[in-house]
């Protein structure tokens, strides 16, 4: 049955190609593909439609955007008037475009809290799905404790359904809000890997060569996903050449650091899955993972992978012989 579905992010692709948010767009297009009349409610500015969506841009004065909320608000802390302005414009937005049956918030903070619980009162009869994904869950999680309880009782009071990505994530939430269990279950969001070259013609259409092996990073270059300690293990190993895929406030630095590392900075989605299709091994180090849609996507494009054991990865690598975990490493990330 088609329904009229709300969607809310803070991070959605701005133009083609685009990578921010492209596991919230992939979920966009199964809703619209199912037959739904899907909006999206968004920041930044971008086309009025997307995959058969209709998306809404609303200002949010640089507050979101590319490495990620976070980031870009220690950057500049002034930025925070930005995303409590989207927050208001998200929830007028959301009241002025009608009632809708079904409400999809990716992150936790701020679209399922405040955006979504502001717009969508107890009586709306609105399905509200808030999907969480790794930072926001922690985040959440080290709000007050009265805090947490006040919004855990405004989502059962309107029959929310919580969702988060991985277990790892799901047992943070449980610890921190029992009462949030029952409403509680796990599913990775889609990947998209759609009409992504095989490994030669990768290659080809790349300008790598067809033989030698290649290992890559694709990471948001942010200490958190400590690259600088992949780079360091690689560098061990003779005859490999690496590739990393994506940009942020390490990058500078890290090339300092490896100047025999290609570092491409951060490219369209189509060509970054092609970087992922044309290498023998992806490599994460990142300790903070949940359910990492890099790791699937290599895994669904035949690459191998290997990487620190985060998140659910313990999990798929008891049934998969192509993921490689190492054991966590308590060290500095910091290029050296």
């Amino acid at each position: 049955m088609s329904e009229r579905v709300a969607v809310i992010s803070t991070s959605y692709p701005r133009e083609p190609g685009d990578a921010s948010g492209h596991f919230v767009a992939a979920e966009v297009k199964r809703l619209v593909r199912a037959g739904h009349d899907v909006s999206v409610f968004v920041p930044g500015s971008g086309s009025s439609e997307s995959d058969g969506a209709h998306v809404h841009w609303l200002a949010d004065g640089g507050a979101f955007g590319w490495p990620g909320a976070l980031p870009r608000l220690k950057e500049d802390p002034r930025r925070v008037a930005g995303a409590g302005a989207f927050t208001a414009r998200a929830v007028n937005a959301l009241r002025v475009a009608g009632s809708f049956s079904r409400v999809q918030t990716h992150f936790l903070l701020p679209c399922a809290w405040p955006i979504a619980t502001l717009a969508f009162g107890a009586t709306s009869g609105t399905q509200l799905e808030l999907v969480g994904h790794g930072s926001d869950v922690r985040l959440f999680c080290r709000l007050p404790a009265r805090l947490r309880r006040h919004i855990a009782r405004a989502w059962l009071s309107r029959g929310a359904r919580l969702r988060t990505t991985s277990t790892e994530l799901a047992e943070l939430v449980r610890r921190a809000s029992p009462e949030l269990s029952d409403s509680l279950r796990v599913e990775p969001s889609p990947i998209d890997v759609e009409d992504v070259p095989a490994r030669e013609a990768a290659r080809r259409t790349l300008g790598l060569h067809q033989s030698g092996t290649i290992a890559i990073i694709v990471s948001r270059l942010i200490p958190g996903k400590r690259v600088a300690l992949a780079l360091r293990a690689l560098a061990l190993l003779d005859g490999i050449s690496v590739v990393v895929v994506g940009d942020g406030p390490e990058l500078d630095a890290l090339r300092s650091a490896f100047p025999h590392v290609h570092f491409t900075g951060r490219l369209p989605r189509p060509q970054a899955l092609s970087y992922i299709a044309a290498a023998d091994v992806l490599v994460s180090a990142s300790a903070e993972e949940g359910a990492p849609s890099v790791v699937r996507e290599a895994r669904a494009l035949g690459v191998k992978v290997v990487a620190i054991a985060a998140g659910d990865l313990a999990m798929w690598a008891k049934s998969d012989p192509g993921l490689l975990l190492v054991p966590r490493i308590a060290e500095s990330s910091r290029p050296s």
